[in-house]
């Protein structure tokens, strides 16, 4: 009996030796495989950096618009990296095939999940084919406007006038009514003026249409539209209307009010503004109206 408790005390010492070696070889080999595979992600996501960044100056060479250039460069840069990560699982020891079978019945759950952001690749892939605009242009959309800075994959980036970075989901963009202000190449600037009645309307005009003329981002080849839109209440007011280059409106509509007002003041011309006549009744008798009222 006491052999064979030895012998059982020998072969459990035995076994937890031939575990622990194994622990100890495999958890070696393991640790050096995710090693290697963190070193692999890191350097191959400095590698896909690098690589999309060299297509992107190859293509930057070519005659391919800026807004597909941008898109191809965040879409090269998601591929290699996606490339990269399966490249470690292999490394690991991850069998990548034996995965398709889960991906595969996962492909409809993430479907589902990721409506909202397949919907917005399609936007952007439709937005870089049909072109409704390009980087540079200025558009509105989603009750945002500003420049369009860059398209990506995902989104629209907009810098607004004041300075703010709008992100607009290419699937919305895309599917919404969209206002592109610089496609036609001009803009029209229309400047809100009235004079008086009494004033002489050709003299009023001969003065504008000098103003109009001496702004040098005016296009002159459009022409100017300088007329009698209506009679209002205290003013005739005037179709005072040219056109510029879309990145020049602004500066063209503060230019153009401020000399008009110049030029108004300088020539004797009022602008008329809004005015209202009150009538004081005096010797009011109360005590009459009372008793008319009775009456």
């Amino acid at each position: 009996m006491k052999e064979l408790e030895m012998l059982n005390k020998g072969d459990e010492v035995n076994l937890s030796r031939l575990n622990l070696e194994w622990l100890l070889k495999h958890g070696i080999d393991y640790g050096l495989k995710l090693v290697i595979a963190i070193l692999i992600i890191v350097i191959g996501f400095w590698l896909a950096s690098r690589m999309s960044k060299i297509i992107t100056k190859y293509l930057s060479k070519s005659k391919i618009s800026i807004s597909l250039k941008q898109f191809l460069q965040s879409l090269l840069s998601f591929f290699f990296k996606i490339l990269v990560i399966i490249i470690a699982m292999n490394t690991v020891g991850i069998q990548t095939t034996s995965l398709a079978a889960l991906l595969g019945g996962l492909a409809v759950g993430v479907g589902l999940a990721m409506q909202g952001s397949l919907a917005n690749l399609a936007g952007g892939l439709l937005i870089l084919f049909f072109k409704p605009f390009t980087v540079g242009d200025i558009v509105e959309s989603l009750n945002k406007r500003g420049t369009v800075i860059k398209i990506d994959i995902l989104q629209t980036v907009l810098l607004t006038p004041d300075g703010q970075t709008v992100l607009l989901p290419n699937g919305n963009v895309f599917n919404n009514p969209i206002i592109n202000v610089s496609m036609s190449g001009y803009r029209r600037v229309e400047i809100g003026m009235g004079i008086g009645y009494e004033d002489d309307f050709d003299a009023v005009k001969e003065v504008l249409l000098e103003v109009l003329k001496s702004e040098p981002l005016v296009m002159e080849e459009r022409g100017y539209t300088l007329e009698i839109k209506e009679f209002g209440d205290n003013s005739v007011n005037l179709a005072m209307y040219c056109y510029c280059a879309p990145s020049d409106y602004i500066t063209v509509l503060y230019n153009l009010n401020r000399a008009a007002k110049l030029a108004m003041d300088k020539n004797g011309f009022n602008i008329p503004y809004p005015q209202r006549d009150l009538h004081i009744v005096s010797h009011f008798d109360s005590n009459k109206k009372e008793k008319d009222f009775l009456n």
